[in-house]
This record gives structure tokens, sequence and C-alpha cells, in this order.
């Protein structure tokens, strides 16, 4: 009865979620110089004529900063910035072994707004402040600049007008991103930086957005040659009393010097200009 007993019982397969949490710890123990930032079904391509993969050597995301952002939403208003992909997953009405869901838990990663340690997702400092509407400005800046592939493009072509689609994918490449991942790379850096902030001034030039907010980093100190931000504040000596400089002197000056100007300066100079205005109504 006993060998009778033991022949019946089928054999249970082993627990998924060991497997999935094995997943995770993985992709977050990967290096930056790896892709696992990519959807993990497309980490790789196939090179059929040398017959191996090609990886890309520097680290992007295939979904977008809004994709990131749902990630830490979903983990600071329905989990307290903590949970396991299960519970996450089941929040989001995703399946939490999918390639989907898993690509826009490492999206989240890559713009450091979460950590995956075994069995467990949790926010970061980073992801604490992009779910803060009043440091949220600030962190989204510090999330797009937290991506190797798009750091390395902002620092090329800041104060440039960036190249067409097909120019950017091509020094994508040139950046370690593999021939078959430059169009997602070049799409996700796109809608990235729109999120961010980086195109206020429109899509052909990247400018970093002002930052706003006690949490937000130290801007660094003016290259030489470059005039100090406070350079703008005497343009209104005296705006007090209505009595300041006109304000077609101003734009001017904007004009003439403000080629010269960094982002803040630019915006400084805007704001300065704009309570000039108001005090001037009101004289």
């Amino acid at each position: 009865m006993a060998l009778t007993s033991q022949a019946t019982v089928p054999k249970l397969p082993a627990m998924s979620t060991p497997a999935l949490e094995d997943e995770y710890a993985d992709e977050a123990a990967q290096g930056d110089d790896t892709p696992p930032e990519t959807d993990p079904v497309e980490a790789t391509d196939q090179a059929p004529e040398k017959g191996r993969y090609e990886r890309s050597t520097i680290a992007f995301p295939y979904g977008s900063l809004k994709d990131a952002e749902q990630i830490a939403q979903e983990l600071h208003e329905t989990w307290g910035g903590s949970t396991s992909p299960e519970q996450l997953a089941g929040g989001l009405d995703s399946n939490p072994r999918s390639g989907a869901f898993r690509g826009k838990v490492a999206t989240a990663r890559t713009f450091g707004l979460v950590s995956v340690s075994r069995g467990n997702i949790a926010l970061t400092p980073l992801g604490r402040r992009i779910v803060d509407p009043q440091s949220r400005a600030a962190a989204r800046v510090d999330a797009f600049l937290a991506v190797p592939l798009f750091a390395k493009v902002f620092e090329s072509w800041k104060g440039y007008s960036l190249p067409p689609d097909e120019g950017l994918e091509q020094q994508m490449a040139e950046f370690g991103v593999s021939s078959k991942q430059t169009d997602k790379a070049r799409q996700a850096f796109q809608r990235s930086a729109e999120q961010a902030g980086f195109f206020e001034h429109g899509r052909h030039r990247l400018v970093q957005p002002p930052a706003n907010g006690a949490d937000a980093p130290e801007s660094p100190a003016p290259e030489r040659g470059q005039k100090d931000r406070g350079a703008v504040a005497p343009l209104v000596t005296g705006t007090t009393d209505g009595s300041g400089v006109p304000l077609p002197e101003l734009w001017l000056r904007l004009l003439n010097e403000g080629q010269e100007w960094s982002a803040e300066q630019t915006h400084q100079f805007v704001q300065l200009a704009r309570d000039m205005h108001k005090l001037l109504a009101r004289g």
C-alpha cells in the first residue's frame, strides 16, 4: 500500500516565485556595461552572418521615463514604497513573468527610481523624490541624466542642434548601442527628454531645465569665460518703484548676450523681466 501511494502522488513542479526572484536578482546584479535595462526578451540581437549575439555595451532603457514613473507611483501609492514583484504586477494588472512587466521594472531601475533584490522591489531616494510633486521636476532631470546613454548624448550635444533621427541613431551605435537597438534607444531617449523637460526650447535642442526646489543638486561653477549667473540681476536694479531699465532694453540685452547664458541664467532673466513688467504695470 505504501508503494502504491508513493507511485500515485504526482511530483509537484518547482515553484515559480523563486525562479522569478532569481531573474530579478540577476538583473539587479548586472553592471552598467550590460543591457539589463532593455526588455529581457530582447536584451540581445542575433547576428546571423557571424552566428553570435551582439550586445549593447552602454546602459539604456527600452521604456521611457514615463514608464519608470508609473512603476514608482504604483510602489508609492499602493505598496508604501516596497513590495514583491508579484504584488506590484498584480496592481498593474500584469503578469510578473511577462517581458513587458520585467522590462518596465528594469526601466525604472535604469533611471535610478527603484532597487531590485531577491523578492523585493523598492523605491530609491530618487524614486521618492519623483513621486513628490514638490521635487518631481528636479528629480526627472536627475533620472534622465542617470541613464549612461542619455547623459553621454546630452554632454555631446548640449548647446548645439541635435542631429536628425538617423544621425542620432548612428552616434548611439558609436556609443555602444547594438545596431538593431538604436531605433528603440532613440525613441526612449526622445520620449524621456520630453518628460524631463529637456525639449522646452524645441525637440531640436537639449536644454537642461533650471534646478528648482531645495533638494535640487547644486549647479557647478561657471566655466572660464562664462558670466556669473548672478550677472542678470543688475538689469532690474531699482524696479521696486517702477524705475528700472525699460523692457525693450532688457530684451536687447537678451538678444545680444543671451547666447552665452546658461539655461538657469536665461530662466532667471525671464522671471526678473516678468516681475519688472508687473511693477511697471502697477505704476
